[in-house]
């Protein structure tokens, strides 16, 4: 038992002084830091890249999507209390049957949700499209500028143009869904 308490210690300290003995020098830790704010970049440009311009194409698609969520949550038994969650990790259920009658990947469907959901939710505050919402400004002083914008300047022009030409179809649908949830705290 000493003689495995001993080993064990021994390795623990040579483990400990390894380490030690290999820490990185200012030098080295200079071009992990730079190689880290690269990867970083390179990142940001991934984001970039996955918040490709909106079409006529992806815009159908998604309307797709809001159809099959708005039924999804009708369904008998299973309550509107929460929306679909739209998460990779749920791809074998509510999440996968939404993306496959939108003919989507995962990736695609968030790329268009986070450019669409932001104009939407401003012009919903507004009262111009939805049910009925109303937001605090008191609560939240940054949407006051929002509210007195264009929302849709936030996007790149044929983007916006794209999303204009979609209101009449999605807007509706979108509204079917924040209703569906609304209505139970989401």
């Amino acid at each position: 038992m000493k003689r495995f308490a001993a080993t064990r210690l021994a390795a623990l300290f040579g483990l400990a002084l390894g380490v030690t003995a290999c820490a990185p020098s200012a030098d080295e830790a200079a071009a992990t830091t730079a190689d880290s704010a690269s990867s970083d970049a390179n990142g940001a440009t991934d984001s970039a890249a996955l918040q490709a311009a909106l079409t006529d194409a992806n815009l159908d698609a998604y309307g797709r999507a809001l159809a099959k969520q708005a039924e999804i949550v009708r369904r008998p038994g299973r309550g509107t209390h929460y929306g679909v969650t739209m998460s990779a990790y749920d791809l074998d259920g509510e999440a996968g049957e939404v993306l496959e009658a939108a003919g989507m990947t995962i990736d695609e469907y968030r790329a268009v949700e986070q450019q669409v959901e932001p104009v939407f939710t401003i012009l919903n505050f507004k009262g111009e499209i939805g049910p009925p919402r109303s937001i605090d400004l008191e609560a939240a002083p940054e949407w006051k500028e929002k509210l007195e914008g264009d929302p849709f300047a936030a996007l790149p022009p044929e983007s916006a143009a794209a999303l204009r030409r979609n209101m009449d179809t999605l807007a509706p649908l979108w509204g079917v869904v924040v209703g569906l949830t609304a209505q139970h705290g989401r």
